[in-house]
């Protein structure tokens, strides 16, 4: 069985030609099936759509970077949407979640990615929410249009480090992401992505075949909370995606 990896790869000529590969590999499962959605998108402009290929595009990258990835589950999903929490660990998050999370799901995003050709157009057409920060009253009113789609029956996807953390452990969570789920009254999902940095570091320019977790914790409700307890749920769920990071790292 292959265990787990915590520790990024070590910096040898081997692992420095994989990350090569693994960037040259997906890379092309990139370009192999953005025409299908982008043309796909222009008759059918829906999440659904996403969906639809963003699964097969996650398994793809993972199988040809020579990664098996677990998912396990702590208790089932809620009836109708909820707001899935992960940690952000490195690039190979989104393949994973996109691979594992068991419902179709919105990203939510940075408000400059809707400037990109083609890519920003499909996003907004189909499965991004985008949050504008430049100014606190255009974040609010982004995070209510958010909390519009989620009562709509849309679940959505945050990583509320605000970017990768490039380690085995969490950084401070935004307040502001939890909004959201306060918003909708819906429950939150903590998401656990165990081992991802030990597979792949970008700033090192490494990594290795091996074995990466997704767990999704037990849902945590936000029944009759309102906007002044969005920081005690946040630290909420980073106490359970820590305790699952902690439990894996101390076998």
């Amino acid at each position: 069985m292959t265990l787990v990896a915590t520790e990024p790869p070590p910096p040898t000529t081997r692992h420095r030609l994989w990350f090569a590969w693994d960037a040259a590999w997906s890379g092309l499962m990139c370009a192999v099936l953005s025409p299908g959605v982008v043309l796909e998108s222009a008759v059918r402009p829906t999440m659904a759509t996403f969906a639809k290929w963003i699964r097969p595009w996650g398994r793809s990258v993972l199988w040809g970077c020579r990664i098996r990835l677990v998912v396990e589950a702590r208790a089932p999903l809620p009836d109708g949407p909820v707001v899935f929490v992960a940690n952000h660990q490195s690039a190979l998050d989104i393949p994973a979640v996109a691979a594992g999370l068991p419902r179709p799901f919105l990203f939510v995003a940075r408000h400059e990615l809707r400037e990109w050709p083609i890519i920003g157009w499909v996003l907004e057409k189909t499965a991004c929410l985008f949050i504008d920060r430049s100014h606190p009253r255009r974040a609010v009113v982004s995070l209510q249009r958010a909390g519009e789609r989620i009562r709509g029956g849309d679940s959505v996807l945050l990583f509320p480090e605000g970017g990768r953390s490039y380690a085995a452990h969490t950084e401070t969570f935004m307040r502001g992401s939890f909004m959201l789920a306060v918003e909708a009254g819906v429950p939150v999902v903590p998401v656990a992505l165990i081992g991802h940095i030990g597979v792949i570091h970008e700033k090192q320019q490494v990594a290795r075949p091996g074995e990466i977790r997704l767990v999704l914790g037990v849902p945590i409700s936000t029944e009759g909370l309102e906007r002044r307890d969005t920081g005690d749920l946040a630290e909420r769920v980073r106490a359970a995606i820590e305790a699952e990071l902690s439990r894996y790292d101390a076998r």
